[in-house]
């Protein structure tokens, strides 16, 4: 994307640096899913720090790739509505979500799972930007979050992870 690059993320913003580089990784192959990644951490930025000058600079460098973004791909309805951004990135969370969950079932334990279920659960945060999730979603995001812990601990502990949906704090799914 040919916006102007973000300067250095402040301290405070850490909590959405992974949905930044999620939007930055997205960019070519899902650009809508992208520009959503990037509405989500603009506005959760807004709500973290609006005050202080360096996130006042990175917020305002931020709204600038949205705006670009917005001008280029203003003729896409995914951008340009909201109920059709929304199903988009439900859509796409879902799909991350339902590969990594396959590959756990039939054993396959690898980085790539990994990552697809931590980012199914970031993009289902990312959601929130067109309002409150399902109680699906948010089932989803959670068992995602944990899948991806546990998986990611087993393998750098030398352990071989269980597959398939396991008991998770007392509960099953």
């Amino acid at each position: 994307m040919a916006a102007a690059a973000l300067p250095p993320l402040p301290p405070q913003f850490k909590s959405i640096q992974h949905h930044l580089r999620t939007a930055q990784e997205l960019d070519k192959r899902e650009p809508v899913v992208a520009y959503y990644c990037r509405l989500y951490a603009m506005q959760t930025g807004m709500k973290i720090d609006s005050k202080t000058p360096e996130c006042r600079k990175f917020l305002s460098k931020l709204m600038d790739q949205l705006e670009a973004m917005k001008k280029q791909f203003g003729d896409n309805e995914a951008i340009t509505q909201e109920i059709v951004g929304s199903a988009h990135v439900e859509n796409y969370a879902l799909k991350m979500f339902l590969y990594a969950d396959n590959e756990d079932r039939a054993g396959q334990f690898h980085k790539n799972m990994i990552k697809s279920f931590y980012t199914a659960s970031l993009l289902i945060d990312v959601l929130t930007v067109f309002g409150e999730l399902s109680e699906e979603n948010v089932q989803h995001r959670k068992y995602a979050r944990w899948k991806a812990a546990y998986i990611h601990n087993c393998l750098k502990n030398g352990e071989t992870p269980q597959p398939g949906p396991i008991g998770m704090e007392g509960e099953s799914f």
